[in-house]
């Protein structure tokens, strides 16, 4: 009885161990067999349980360049373009800086031209100070009897007339414009030598009086000073009539916008006296 359970046994053995070695040459006949495309089947069911876990970490991947990008990158960037726009209002304030320099040169090189032509000394000074009221035609400047100014001395632009000097103090002189409603200039016409008198309207235009009605007087000719009013020199420009046309009395009405701006004037020459060593003309 014993040989025959031994046979049994050593069957079921062989059966236990025959079934493994089906399974792994199944296994290695199914790596063999390829799909209509040409890829195994084996490799085709490695890389389908891979594609989770490719998945997955693309997707953290992704998450990561977001973060990056939106976040840590940005803020490099916000960084950069305050920079950026710090670096452009710099070079806007120093263009606008630049701007005013030219136009000051010019300005100055227009006073130069103006004082090396004339025949009187003078000083040249800066606009410090306007009264509120434009209307009422007075400056300051930063010139005063210490450096020689005296009441009455004649102001002028690179253009023109700008006014008098009516209050010196040591280091700054209050100005009355030609604008000004009180100020007066003795004044010609270039052209014909007809004198007047060149009256501020305490605005603009100025007003030419006491120019004959029989007189040709026509818009665009040019008004100087005469010299006898004692206060300007003789020949310095004022300004250029814009409208001439009979009075109702014996004398024209006339009306002469002035060379200078007196509503911008910033740099001026004041006149300290004649120069002797230039001569008359």
């Amino acid at each position: 009885m014993s040989l025959e359970i031994a046979p049994k046994a050593a069957e079921g053995r062989a059966t236990w161990i025959l079934i493994p070695l089906l399974v792994f040459h199944l296994a290695l006949i199914s790596m063999q067999v390829e799909d209509p495309s040409g890829m195994s089947l084996f490799r085709k069911s490695v890389l389908s349980a891979g594609v989770p876990i490719l998945s997955a970490s693309a997707a953290v991947w992704r998450g990561a360049k977001n973060t990056w990008g939106h976040y840590v990158w940005l803020i490099g960037a916000r960084e950069e373009n305050e920079r950026l726009r710090a670096a452009v209002r710099d070079l806007t304030l120093r263009e606008y800086a630049l701007g005013q320099l030219r136009g000051q040169n010019a300005r100055l090189l227009q006073l130069l031209a103006f004082k090396q032509a004339a025949e009187f000394r003078t000083i040249g000074a800066r606009v410090i100070g306007r009264v509120p009221d434009f209307l009422s035609g007075v400056v300051f400047v930063d010139r005063g009897s210490d450096d020689g100014v005296q009441k009455n001395a004649p102001v002028l632009a690179g253009a023109g007339i700008v006014g008098r000097a009516v209050v010196v103090s040591r280091q700054q002189t209050q100005v009355q414009l030609i604008s000004n409603a009180d100020a007066s200039v003795g004044a010609m016409l270039a052209a014909s030598r007809s004198p007047g008198v060149l009256k501020g309207t305490g605005g603009l235009p100025l007003r030419l009086d006491y120019i004959n009605n029989t007189e040709q007087v026509a818009a665009g000719d040019v008004v100087v000073s005469s010299g006898l009013d004692g206060i300007y020199p003789k020949g310095i420009p004022i300004g250029r009539v814009v409208k001439a046309q009979k009075g109702k009395a014996v004398f024209l009405d006339i009306e002469v916008d002035p060379f200078a701006d007196l509503l911008r004037v910033e740099e001026v020459l004041v006149v300290l006296g004649i120069d002797p060593e230039v001569p008359k003309q």
